[in-house]
């Protein structure tokens, strides 16, 4: 604790110094920042995240989603509670769990920058043997006005508070763009690492609901399922994409790039990945069903690399004033190569694939905004897998309020993931023929915006056939069948004087619980009085917020392989999570104080992410952010 208040007490001081200073700050028009498609790269403009408001939720966890199924522990692997922020960053099995701290191509942002800029973020929390370090740092340059380089690294260094629950997961990479009159390139580098102790879960459960019967049991000291496993994931990739641009026209110009935008535009994207993971144990014998090839020890591991190319070429959106639509066709080729090593052979498979694909689209403006694409394999294994989608948005002024209204559908029919259908190691073996999966899917959000009120409401519904699942013994599984999932959301954002409230409540109902589970109702509220000190330059927040989500059979987790899987025997859930805190805005800079699960102090204990994996208790967190524009 002492070493994190010295680092935050230093970082808070060189913020209060600024208070005085009259050094002024770069406007935000200085630096034009956007992410890209992960196709054919196509801009999107973004903002630089100040961090004003919810600073104390914005660790990669709560960002991720406001119900989670975890370990415990920042950098563990995790599943969103919430169907619909459940993501598929790769197209390796074993990584999901990750990508809740994993930055893919379109996670990156890119900067245009007339001086350089730079971000340091520190979150820490816990006391020392119990102690959460995440260290972020970021630095953006150009060499001229079109040239720009970028680099990242991220330490995240997690002890745990329950036994055998220590993280560390590094992230590093080096970014660029070249945006020309003629010719763009767009090029990433990107390593990330996780690394994982493995408890399998608290013995007993009693250790945290009836402390009393089971005494003398400091968090650290409770005993755990497995004493020495552990596990790693690590991913790394290079991405690059140019663009040679044909023709320009008269009647437009790029809000990123200041120049005309061009006619025509031919693109080649190349992205090559690789990505592994692997479980060391000893002495687990008594925790799983099986023990294939060694009692004594477990080395399982399980790779894969892929390298995709697609070329593309675009009619450009607003070239001209007579033709305000984007129109692209692309041919993408994937390669593939899986390799699985138990304790005794290594087993190696090799795919390749090759994918046509179409899209319209209209995304600048706000009037009317929309997008259609359509894809289908025709060579491979995956011949036949097919993804048509489209949506459509519109914005406009009603009276002094800003009206926005989304709509979006999909159709797609997918082929099982190679190792969904083939894994051989020392605890799981399966070999499977499942069938394609096809999802139906069609969402719509109204939203009405003003200076006091900031309403969203939205509602899904998606029908799944073929759904595969893991079961209650951690098998890959597929139901032959339908299964329909209904959401309705509510995003309700509200500001009485110095008063702020804000509400996130998710209604979720799946037609079939035995092989999709999910919390009927999730929310999370915020209650804050804002207000300016030090003439009025310093924000200030002090408030409250509550996570809660209603009790369900929550996943269950299998550290051997990594996933999530169904269980019927303990529900999960009915629990708030509520937490006191300060945060506080200075020009460039945001710092926060936070209690966190303040209601353990005096609600019933029964705290548990999952089955045997119980939250963290009562604890300080705090945390720092800060730009610099020189």
């Amino acid at each position: 604790m002492n070493k994190q208040l010295t680092i935050l007490f230093l970082l808070s001081s060189l913020v209060l110094q600024s208070l005085w200073a009259q050094k002024p700050v770069v406007p935000k028009h200085e630096v034009n920042v956007w992410t890209i498609t992960d196709k054919n790269a196509a801009i999107i403009s973004s903002t630089i995240d100040t961090a004003v408001y919810k600073f104390q939720s914005s660790n990669p966890i709560d960002k991720y989603s406001i119900a989670n199924a975890y370990n415990g522990t920042l950098g563990s692997p995790l599943q969103s509670k919430i169907y619909y922020d459940r993501t598929e960053k790769t197209n390796f099995l074993f990584s999901s769990p990750y990508d809740v701290y994993f930055l893919a191509p379109t996670d990156i942002t890119f900067y245009n920058t007339k001086t350089p800029f730079s971000n340091l973020t520190y979150y820490s929390s816990g006391q020392a043997i119990s102690r959460e370090d995440d260290l972020n740092a970021l630095f953006t340059i150009n060499a001229n006005k079109r040239l720009n380089f970028s680099g990242l690294f991220n330490y995240v260094e997690a002890q745990g508070v329950y036994s055998q629950q220590a993280t560390k997961m590094n992230k590093g990479g080096l970014w660029g763009s070249y945006l020309g009159k003629w010719y763009n390139a767009t090029g990433i580098f990107m390593y990330q690492s996780f690394n994982n102790k493995e408890n399998g879960g608290i013995l007993n459960k009693a250790y945290i609901t009836r402390p009393d019967s089971l005494t003398g049991y400091e968090p650290s000291f409770i005993p755990v399922k497995l004493s020495d496993a552990t596990s790693r994931y690590t991913n790394s990739y290079f991405y690059f994409n140019q663009k040679i641009n044909i023709g320009r026209g008269k009647h437009a110009t790029d809000s990123i790039t200041k120049d005309s935008v061009h006619v025509a535009t031919i693109s080649h994207t190349i992205k090559y990945e690789q990505a592994q993971k692997r479980y060391r144990s000893t002495n687990d014998s008594a925790f799983y069903a099986h023990n294939y090839f060694d009692t004594k020890a477990t080395k399982d591991s399980a790779r894969y690399k892929s390298v995709r190319n697609d070329i593309a070429i675009s009619v450009n959106e607003g070239f001209s004033k007579w033709f305000p639509l984007g129109i692209t066709a692309y041919v993408e080729d994937d390669y593939f190569e899986y390799y699985n090593l138990n304790n005794t052979t290594p087993v190696n498979a090799y795919e390749n694939d090759v994918l046509l694909g179409a899209e319209m689209a209209k995304r600048k403006g706000q009037a009317f905004l929309f997008n259609a694409n359509g894809e289908i394999y025709t060579i491979g294994r995956k011949a036949g897998d097919f993804n048509l989608n489209g949506g459509v948005s519109s914005s406009f002024r009603l009276f002094k309020d800003t009206v926005s209204f989304k709509a979006n559908g999909f159709l797609k029919n997918t082929s099982p993931s190679y190792f969904e259908n083939n894994y051989i190691s020392n605890h799981f073996i399966w070999v499977n023929n499942f069938n394609k999966t096809l999802k139906t899917n069609i969402d719509a959000a109204l939203g009405l915006h003003n200076k006091w009120l900031d309403l969203s409401l939205g509602a899904a519904v998606q029908n799944i056939t073929n759904l595969v699942y893991f079961d209650e013994n951690a098998l890959p599984a597929q139901f032959n069948g339908n299964v329909q999932l209904l959401v309705g959301n509510v995003d309700l954002n509200l500001k009485f004087g110095p008063l702020y409230l804000q509400n996130k409540v998710i209604y979720q109902k799946s037609s079939n619980a035995n092989v999709l589970t999910l919390p009927e109702i999730a929310s999370y509220n915020n209650l804050f009085f804002g207000f300016k000190m030090f003439k009025k330059v310093l924000i200030t927040q002090l408030g409250a917020d509550v996570y809660y989500h209603t009790a369900y059979y929550a996943p269950n987790y299998m550290p051997a392989i990594g996933v999530f899987y169904q269980q019927k025997s303990q529900l999960i859930g009915n629990y708030p999570v509520a937490s006191i805190y300060a945060n506080f805005h200075l020009k460039t800079a945001s710092f926060f104080f936070k209690y966190s699960h303040i209601n353990k102090l005096f609600s019933p204990p029964n705290y548990f992410s999952m089955p045997n994996y119980p939250l963290d208790p009562d604890m300080f967190r705090m945390g720092i952010t800060w730009n610099f524009f020189d």
